[in-house]
């Protein structure tokens, strides 16, 4: 049976225990970091580790594989190519600073020929063209090209690229060398660099046989710059469509 000292000691010790318990636990929550997106947990509304919810990183299961619509091989002169794809993005709400990619030409019997990596990057939501010139391939017959992406980035919420460019054709010229002639305009509040532009020429069934591609360095708002558009050699026959696609680098603009 416990003495009455004994008791004393005890209340005491089990007062100074939740005392200091207590304090702990105060000091503890009152310091403790604050959760990020970068702690390596899984907290705040995320849903992943340190990605989804409020956090700018997309998790893997929130991200849909780039979509390739079609890939063609322009023959520019003997043993000489120009590859070109058009994709699309169907994340309207994610994007990726880098994404690289490979080019591919095989021959009839899927041998390699040639090959070229390049990189780029992807805005949400976006439908664009990946243009490569100049590939070789010895004077071996072409069988196929080949698009495929290696290696990709961080998927990042961000929000879409304003449509404030306006491109216009303006004329053309088949003979002697074929010439394109754009215009583009810049019809948003902030001006705007490196804009890329790749024109697409295509016959009545929508298959692409010529392709070019120029960057503006700066186009001012409200400015307007003439683009051009040429091929060594005349084609075959006219084009039945001319599509013109322009890109902004979104990770490169301001909110």
């Amino acid at each position: 049976m416990l003495t009455w000292a004994r008791r004393r000691q005890l209340s005491y010790l089990f007062g100074l225990t939740a005392f200091f318990g207590l304090v702990g636990l105060t000091a503890f929550l009152i310091y403790r970091p604050a959760p990020t997106c970068f702690d390596g947990r899984q907290n705040q509304d995320e849903t992943g580790l340190d990605c989804g919810g409020q956090c700018s990183t997309a998790c893997v299961n929130e991200v849909s594989p780039l979509k390739v619509h079609w890939v063609r091989s322009l023959p520019i002169s003997p043993g000489r190519y120009d590859l070109v794809a058009l994709v699309e993005n169907v994340n309207r709400d994610f994007g990726v600073r880098r994404q690289a990619y490979r080019f591919a030409l095989y021959d009839k019997d899927n041998v390699l020929l040639t090959e070229r990596f390049g990189e780029t990057f992807v805005n949400p939501g976006e439908q664009f063209v990946i243009f490569e010139s100049r590939l070789e391939t010895e004077d071996r017959e072409i069988g196929r090209a080949f698009l495929e992406f290696v290696e990709s980035g961080q998927w990042e919420k961000i929000s879409p690229v304003a449509r404030t460019i306006e491109l216009e054709r303006r004329d053309s010229v088949a003979q002697p060398k074929p010439l394109l002639h754009f215009s583009a305009a810049n019809n948003g509040l902030a001006p705007v660099v490196n804009l890329e532009v790749v024109a697409v020429l295509s016959d009545i069934n929508r298959n692409a046989f010529a392709a070019s591609a120029t960057v503006v360095d700066r186009l001012a708002p409200a400015q307007r710059r003439d683009l051009y558009f040429t091929w060594p050699d005349p084609f075959d026959s006219e084009p039945s469509y001319v599509d013109a696609y322009w890109r902004l680098n979104r990770f490169e603009m301001g909110e």
